[in-house]
């Protein structure tokens, strides 16, 4: 300690002032420390806050991200560069054995006998080079198969006598006449409907080609005409085929857009209807996406309805059965995205592959008739859906989709002849999906009536193999 008597006064005082400037420093820096540990606090509550923001907005632009992704494949296809997403196998699970095509697969099969129109012999009398004899001759066969171009069209005069009947009061003839004086026979009818379903040609395009090849003129609006009054004559037909896919164990819904240029703005649909057994089709085109058009089309089958799973088909009475494809493709959309990074991706990949191999063991248990597998394979659906923790939005909405309703994804299991998935529906909407790119969908409700009739009619000839006798007449 120091000795205060021996500090001077001068020592004293300056010591005090140190001493005053000390305490005054403190009690002005506890102020500044009470107000820096409140705007520390709030700051904490701030970043707290921001933090939560920034995590909603990255979710939503990784969604944002996922969705244009989406809509670039949607307007410019999928294109994959082969170094990228390496350890995903896209291919879908399949039941059916690969066979290795022969060699003469490829090659055309000889013309019949009765389709030879003609025969050219080449004879050799003597050496094409010196002109000397020619010894032990061999016949060779080779065929031309052409056609004819262009084609002369026919024009068939009829000359009908008139009388008239004085005891029925009445002109008559023996042949009825038709109400004009130039008519369209029935080939350039069934050619026209020809071209237009199943070729999906334009008014434009038919009339362009009938010139070019036919040399026959014609106008949209017969051409319009020609297809009105043969989709009337289809109409019985098209009832018979309807009442045959009813009939059978499973049908396959789905719809489309189709655009009506004349109506009430409402945006339209094609619906269509497929036999599980048969694969034959049955369209309706031009109609609401209301529950109401497909109990219209299911009528009162019983038969096992296989969907997607939009909501209007849960309503129904049928047993149901949700496509799995659909699950799949959407896993594999995500375990092939370029915006997903990281553990996530990762995530995506075992998710995918995961539901890859139930769907796969949905296959087989269906080939092997194993109904015991039911339970197991429920098991592991339930398994499947729960959440995880890198779960995010879109791939939680799919569980959740898959949680809401299992059974669905396994009433195939339950009843013969129910496929697991809706390609059969898929792949009949095709032919329709390229038609609409072409014609922007139908001009009015009758048109797209005719029009679902003729194509239900026609597809299921070509399915057949019974095109050629329609365009025959037979």
């Amino acid at each position: 300690m120091y000795d205060v008597m021996s500090l001077s006064p001068e020592v004293i005082r300056q010591r005090m002032q140190e001493l005053r400037n000390e305490r005054r420093l403190h009690h002005s820096a506890r102020a500044r420390i009470v107000v820096l540990e409140k705007e520390n606090k709030e700051l904490r509550l701030e970043v707290t806050s921001l933090k939560a923001v920034v995590t909603l907005q990255q979710t939503t632009i990784n969604e944002l991200k996922l969705q244009v992704e989406e809509l670039r494949t949607i307007v410019f296809g999928k294109k994959r560069k082969k170094e990228e997403n390496y350890d995903i196998d896209d291919t879908p699970p399949t039941n059916e054995m690969v066979t290795n095509r022969a060699p003469d697969s490829c090659k055309r099969s000889l013309p019949k006998e009765d389709d030879v129109t003609e025969i050219k012999p080449h004879p050799i009398e003597s050496c094409n080079h010196c002109g000397g004899q020619i010894f032990e001759k061999e016949m060779v066969t080779y065929y031309v198969e052409d056609i004819p171009l262009p084609q002369k069209k026919t024009v068939v005069k009829h000359i009908v006598e008139k009388g008239y009947c004085e005891t029925c009061d009445r002109w008559m003839t023996k042949e009825p006449l038709p109400p004009a004086n130039i008519i369209f026979g029935p080939n350039i009818k069934r050619y026209v409907t020809y071209l237009s379903v199943i070729c999906r040609q334009s008014y434009g395009q038919i009339q362009g080609i009938l010139d070019c090849t036919y040399n026959f003129e014609i106008s949209q609006g017969q051409i319009a005409k020609i297809l009105d009054k043969e989709g009337e004559q289809m109409r019985p037909e098209y009832e018979r085929l309807k009442a045959r896919i009813r009939g059978e164990p499973s049908i396959h819904l789905d719809e489309t857009g189709w655009d009506l240029q004349e109506g009430d703005g409402i945006k339209r649909f094609a619906w269509t209807m497929t036999g599980g057994e048969s694969k034959e089709s049955v369209y309706a085109l031009g109609k609401t996406r209301g529950k109401g058009n497909a109990t219209d089309l299911i009528g009162e089958s019983k038969a096992v309805t296989v969907t997607d799973d939009y909501p209007v088909y849960r309503n129904t009475d049928n047993p149901h059965q949700l496509c799995c494809a659909h699950i799949l493709r959407k896993l594999r959309d995500l375990a092939t995205s370029s915006q997903i990074k990281e553990e996530i991706h990762d995530h995506c990949v075992y998710v995918y592959g995961k539901f890859k191999k139930i769907y796969a063991d949905i296959g087989n248990a269906k080939l092997e008739g194993l109904r015991y597998s039911y339970d197991s394979l429920l098991r592991r659906l339930k398994s499947f859906a729960k959440p995880a923790l890198l779960d995010f939005k879109k791939l939680s909405n799919i569980k959740e989709q898959i949680r809401q309703r299992t059974t669905n994804y396994l009433t195939c299991l339950q009843y013969p002849g129910v496929a697991a998935d809706n390609n059969a529906a898929e792949r009949s909407l095709r032919h329709l999906v390229i038609k609409r790119k072409t014609s922007f969908g139908s001009y009015s409700e009758k048109t797209a009536e005719t029009l679902s009739i003729l194509l239900s009619v026609l597809m299921s000839y070509k399915q057949k193999g019974q095109l050629r006798a329609y365009l025959k007449g037979v």
